[in-house]
């Protein structure tokens, strides 16, 4: 058998296989003729499953092989009997090798015996026999490994363990008694399917080494970690050091270990050195995250990521984070912020884009950690100490508030517009913010009030930019969400094709000298409701009205006006004063009213046209205007000093019986003044007042109608599954008390929309 032998020159080769087949032929035709016609003269008939000479002589054969090979295999397994270690393995795998190309040549030698012979013995069953090659495999393993497998076993893993310390080893004794391993294991049957003869080839393997191998492995990491973290060595060290081991275990098992052991090995050690030590890491998770330590963020993920349910308690210390983070960040703006919707959003928008780019960067956009972004930003965007800082029925509301007002700073015309590239990027910020707030209903009636108001003034900073953020607000909650604001729009172009088609048509009636004059006609349903007022125009405005009245009736016959001056602005000219100034802003006529400031404004001024100076009893029976509305218009001009008077101001208004009159010495920088920018405050507070008081019964009726649906669907739903589903509806809108769902179904069943099933109290039927 060894090697070295001539045995594998051809002319021997053919020499032996000439001599081997000429036997075996010689005895089997010989035999088998002389016993066939024996059979015939007895007349008996001829079994063809009886044992013929060729069958003795391929059993012979078969034993005297299996015979030459054990005495081979014995001999050397004394030889390596004394040997320890490294020599041991030296031998080992030196002798394997030998053996392994030696049983393959002998398997060519005797291949007709394996075609013939022993192909029959292995199809009847015959479990004892193999084909010659693995026959040299089984008596290896049987002599030889068997004997020698525990010394050979404790000395690849003393020279591993070596390897691990920081020794240099020859590496090829380790691989070659694996690939002796896999070779012991090969398989013989025929039939299994090749995930089975792949677990039954690596069984020797397994069962042999890889199990002592992996408690070997579990044995020194778990000391080496012990030592470790014994000696008090830093987070960021002992995460440098497993990432180093992994990839020494990987580049092992690639270099001298089966490819199998490849996840085995890895899970062991990620068993040991991460699993076993994950209060560690979250201990150090915080410190990590105070300190902003990205990379060691990155690695501790990574790591942790890599056994089952290591990432959990992580998720849950970021979203507790950034909660903190937020709402110390707002602590320290509250007051200012207040106040201050750029500020606001500015300070949410720092905390959000800090872990935003820590997430992807550090924690790859992993789901659990997006979501525990987003459970951490929905909870200081909500409630914090700016919304605390509001009257109790507001907070909840206030960030939905302050959002909207942003986003009508940057959409509302001004001298510090952002272009438009870094408007649209601004927008989109402000999407980012969005998706967190909760009552988004709020949100759309305080946006679209403002919206409004920027189309009704004509001070929308860029057409383009305002469709962009609708576009943006569809995309995320849908067409219903922005269906009015969409038709505003609509409203506003239709109405500029109607004020040119009016000055062509009818510019001859408006006198030798008419006004400027553009007109807005809204949709009663598609914009916010203004309260009605009285207002008692100056012929120069009303002769105008009057006209463009006359004209839209013989234009669309049946449609009704309803002129609501709070929301007309105008522009007036004074040459009272030492300069000429005018006061400006543009004159528009819209459908209904909200609150009473520029229109009263202008016919308050006008009135001086006719006499020096009136108490302000006298201007609220000129203008029409109500009291206490008429005093707080004066007290406003005078406060601004277009006007004077002879009592002081008590708050923002001034006593009916106060003489008022034009102040002569006024004077301004300017020669254009914005009288309307003094009320935009009070707008403020009447539109938050507004929106508060309006938000909840809208609510109601939203989650009345959601109810109806979901009945209308189902016919009969339980109770706990109706509460679900329309909690579960509505989120996206605003986030629906669980008492208010609970009265909304009370009255729907006094309604007679839905009713109890009788015996199943929890239970609704829906009415059609």
């Amino acid at each position: 058998m060894d090697r070295r032998a001539p045995v594998d020159s051809q002319d021997r080769t053919l020499t032996i296989s000439r001599y081997v087949y000429d036997y075996c032929t010689s005895i089997t035709l010989s035999t088998s003729r002389r016993e066939g016609d024996e059979r015939i003269n007895a007349n008996e008939t001829v079994n063809p499953n009886r044992v013929t000479g060729a069958d003795f002589v391929g059993h012979e054969m078969y034993q005297k092989v299996e015979e030459y090979v054990s005495a081979y295999v014995t001999a050397v397994r004394e030889k390596g009997a004394e040997l320890s270690g490294e020599d041991l393995l030296k031998f080992y795998t030196t002798e394997w090798e030998n053996f392994r190309i030696s049983s393959k040549v002998m398997d060519g030698i005797f291949a007709y015996l394996n075609r013939h012979w022993i192909r029959r013995e292995l199809d009847e069953g015959h479990e004892n026999i193999f084909m010659v090659y693995t026959l040299a495999l089984v008596v290896w393993k049987r002599n030889l490994f068997n004997e020698l497998r525990d010394k050979v076993i404790d000395a690849m893993l003393e020279l591993i363990r070596a390897e691990r310390t920081g020794s240099t080893i020859t590496s090829r004794y380790i691989s070659g008694v694996v690939e002796c391993l896999v070779e012991l294991g090969i398989d013989d049957t025929e039939g299994e399917n090749k995930k089975n003869a792949e677990a039954k080839k690596l069984m020797v393997y397994k069962e042999c080494f890889e199990a002592r191998f992996l408690e070997a492995t579990r044995e020194f990491y778990a000391q080496e970690a012990a030592n470790f973290l014994g000696n008090e060595g830093t987070v960021t060290d002992y995460m440098i050091k497993v990432e180093t081991r992994l990839q020494q275990e990987d580049d092992r098992c690639a270099l001298y270990l089966n490819s199998s052991t490849k996840q085995t090995l890895a899970g062991c050690v990620e068993s040991v050195l991460i699993a076993n030590q994950l209060e560690f890491f979250q201990s150090h998770f915080g410190h990590l995250l105070v300190e902003k330590q990205d990379d060691d963020l990155s690695r501790m993920f990574k790591l942790c990521d890599r056994v089952p349910n290591g990432l959990d308690q992580l998720r849950l210390s970021l979203e507790r984070h950034i909660t903190k983070e937020g709402h110390d960040a707002l602590e320290r703006v509250a007051q200012e912020a207040s106040n201050d919707a750029k500020l606001y959003v500015k300070t949410l928008l720092e905390v959000h884009q800090r872990y935003q780019v820590l997430v992807n960067r550090s924690f790859k956009n992993e789901p659990g950690f997006m979501q525990s972004l987003d459970k951490a930003a929905t909870a200081f965007i909500n409630a914090n100490a700016v919304t605390s800082r509001a009257p109790p029925n507001a907070q909840l509301t206030k960030s939905a508030e302050l959002l909207a007002r942003y986003c009508d700073q940057l959409l509302r015309k001004s001298s510090k517009n952002p272009d438009e590239a870094e408007l649209e990027d601004l927008l989109t910020k402000v999407m980012i913010v969005f998706k967190y707030i909760e009552d988004k209903d709020v949100f759309s009636k305080f946006y679209t009030k403002m919206f409004s108001k920027r189309l009704i003034t004509d001070l929308s900073a860029s057409d383009e930019s305002e469709a962009s953020f609708i576009s943006k607000l569809k995309s995320m909650c849908g067409y219903e969400y922005t269906a009015r604001l969409s038709k505003m729009v609509n409203d506003t172009q239709v109405s500029k094709d109607l004020t040119a088609e009016f000055k062509e048509k009818k510019s001859h009636l408006l006198g030798e000298k008419p006004i400027e004059f553009n007109v807005l006609v809204l949709s009663s349903g598609s914009w916010p409701t203004f309260p009605n007022s009285t207002l008692t125009l100056p012929h120069q405005l009303s002769s105008t009205i009057d006209v463009f009245g006359q004209y839209y009736n013989e234009k669309f016959n049946g449609r009704r006006l309803t002129w609501v001056y709070s929301q007309s602005r105008g522009e007036v000219t004074s040459s009272a004063f030492s300069k000429k100034y005018v006061f400006t802003n543009i004159w528009q006529n819209l459908k209904y009213a909200d609150f009473q400031v520029t229109t009263a404004q202008m016919c308050t001024l006008l009135l001086f046209n006719e006499q020096a100076s009136f108490t302000v009893q006298q201007i609220s029976e000129a203008t029409g205007l109500e009291g206490k509305t008429c005093a707080g218009i004066a007290g406003s001009l005078i406060k601004n000093l277009v006007l004077k008077s002879d009592a002081p101001l008590e708050g923002e208004e001034i006593p009916m019986t106060a003489a008022v009159s034009l102040n002569n010495s006024y004077t301004n920088k300017k020669v254009r003044v914005d009288l309307s920018k003094m009320s935009l405050k009070q707008e403020a507070v009447r539109d938050t007042e507004v929106v508060q008081k309006n938000a909840e019964e809208d609510r109601k009726s939203l989650i009345s109608a959601c109810i109806v649906r979901i009945m209308k669907t189902r016919k009969r739903v339980p109770h706990t599954q109706l509460m679900s589903e329309v909690i579960t509806q509505l989120t996206g809108r605003f986030k629906p008390k669980v008492d208010v769902i609970k009265r909304c179904i009370g009255s729907l069943i006094e309604k007679e929309y839905m009713l109890r099933v009788e015996g199943q109290k929890d239970v609704y039927d829906y009415m059609a």
